[in-house]
């Protein structure tokens, strides 16, 4: 199987590769920093999974490129590694329709086990059953993050992040009034009136970090 190791740290990524490397099953043919490496590692590699951090600061949050991978590349596997067990960052993995959710306080075992279950297309969260798991999907999101649409989900971090109108139309391939169009939506249906307020929400609800 082919994987691709996305952490912020040269070390973390160097050691898990040497890791996988040492299976016989198993093959690392690239790494990236942050998401948007992330993605144009997968438009030119044959990746199978992507071991993913949840925080790879400054930029947008794992749970957000998870989501964004899984759209634009269905058939890829996503675990995301982290050192956060609270039950929020489970559910946001859950929402980003992640495959894998291991701790880095792991063993190596553990992790390789969760890769090979991945791959054959098992769900694995480590340390949690499928019954905790289904009670944990149906927990209360916050309605107002509810409200806002696909499009409106994918500009608020890029906004919390500091990209002015004309980065995030380029970005997304929309016109600039497009983008101001959608800024007037999320920040009536978020009831934030500045930008101050509007990166704090961000930051509370894991979209990007720092």
């Amino acid at each position: 199987m082919k994987i691709l190791i996305a952490d912020d740290h040269a070390l973390v990524r160097n050691a898990l590769a040497f890791m996988i490397n040492a299976q016989a099953d198993m093959e690392v043919i690239g790494d990236a920093a942050d998401g948007n490496e992330v993605f144009m590692k997968i438009e030119n590699l044959p990746v199978d999974i992507v071991l993913l951090d949840i925080s790879m600061p400054p930029g947008e949050n794992g749970l957000i490129t998870t989501k964004r991978v899984k759209e634009a590349h269905p058939n890829v596997k996503v675990i995301l590694l982290t050192m956060h067990d609270e039950e929020s960052y489970v559910r946001g993995a859950l929402e980003a329709k992640a495959d894998g959710f291991i701790l880095k306080s792991a063993t190596d075992e553990d992790l390789l086990t969760g890769i090979r279950n991945v791959y054959t297309g098992t769900r694995y969260y480590a340390g949690y059953d499928e019954e905790i798991l289904t009670e944990i999907a149906h927990g209360q999101e916050d309605r107002l993050y509810a409200s806002l649409s696909k499009r409106e989900k994918e500009i608020l971090p890029l906004i919390a992040l500091g990209y002015n109108n004309k980065e995030i139309a380029e970005r997304l391939f929309i016109s600039v009034k497009t983008v101001e169009v959608h800024k007037a939506n999320i920040r009536k249906k978020l009831h934030l009136d500045s930008y101050a307020s509007l990166l704090q929400y961000s930051l509370k609800h894991h979209l990007i970090d720092f």
